[in-house]
């Protein structure tokens, strides 16, 4: 069985909207079998932030899915001696997914962030802050002097700098101001489904040409716009099409799975891990080779974290 590794999962979500608050070690005892069943290696413990949350609130996540990780055992990715394909246990790489609680001392939070474990984040989701502009926010309004600081603090630390939520003014902005290549960790072409998360074809050249990487989102709505092609093998497809414009090494997987967060609208084939084999074997049927299909599913990762982190 291929392993994967999933850049972007709402761990954090996930464990804030748990049925028993106090449930202890949940990754090892809810989650661990069904990864291990389908060959998720790795994956992100993403600590998502939705945009009116404070940044008390964000320590508290954050705090949480540290303590999970620890409660149940998994090994954490905090240095690339931490990188290691023979694991034979999903290990675990903390991210941020916005960061709308930062209004103030931007260095000494994201340095806290940093400290705490985490190596990849977002200054924003589909919010506006004080950092940056989403998706929802407005289009002519980018990233601010404190995001600047921010960004520039993140490349100090090494700490992976993430840009699909980003609306285009900011992922511009982001991308002149980052003094290290940048990654979308869960975004597909827009080309293929027209949606605004996903990414235009300039956009994806702007990430490759600077070394960066792009995961693949299974959230069904940016698969395909009809809902009959909303599977693994149109979802293999988003990469195969990133693939043939800048090269397969700048695809990785960031699935963004909607079962971490219970969505009622999206019970696809890539509702959750269970998607991860005929994920691997619709990379298979649209072409790619062994080695390609070992790239995109963790490969690739590996290699960058190695490289920048």
């Amino acid at each position: 069985m291929v392993k994967i590794f999933d850049m972007h999962a709402d761990l954090g979500l996930m464990l804030a909207k748990r049925k028993q608050p106090d449930q202890k070690a949940y990754f090892r005892e809810v989650n661990l079998p069904e990864w291990q069943a389908n060959g998720v290696g790795w994956t992100a413990a993403a600590s998502f932030f939705r945009g009116g949350e404070d940044w008390e609130y964000m320590k508290q996540i954050v705090l949480g899915v540290k303590r999970d990780i620890a409660e149940s055992g998994l090994k954490q990715i905090l240095t690339t001696a931490d990188l290691c394909e023979d694991d034979d246990c999903t290990t675990l790489l903390m991210t941020i997914e916005g960061m709308c609680g930062i209004k103030k001392d931007p260095e000494e939070s994201v340095r806290w962030l940093y400290d705490q474990g985490n190596r990849i984040g977002s200054l924003c989701w589909n919010d506006q802050n004080a950092l940056a502009t989403g998706n929802a926010g407005d289009p002519g309004r980018g990233l601010t002097a404190m995001g600047r600081t921010v960004i520039r603090t993140m490349n100090d630390l090494h700490m992976i700098v993430d840009v699909s939520h980003a609306n285009e003014h900011t992922f511009w902005d982001i991308l002149d101001a980052s003094a290290l290549p940048i990654v979308a960790t869960h975004s597909n072409a827009k080309k293929l489904c027209f949606v605004e998360r996903n990414l235009t074809d300039q956009q994806i050249r702007a990430i490759a040409g600077g070394g960066g990487l792009i995961g693949m989102n299974a959230c069904c709505v940016f698969i395909d716009a009809d809902p009959a092609k909303r599977d693994a093998l149109h979802l293999a497809r988003h990469a195969a099409y990133i693939a043939e414009k800048v090269g397969v090494e700048h695809v990785a997987c960031g699935f963004d799975f909607g079962s971490y967060y219970e969505d009622e609208d999206d019970h696809t084939e890539m509702f959750g891990p269970t998607g991860v084999p005929p994920f691997i074997a619709g990379l298979r049927e649209v072409g790619f080779s062994e080695t390609e299909v070992k790239a995109i599913a963790y490969q690739n990762l590996f290699d960058f974290l190695r490289k920048y982190m």
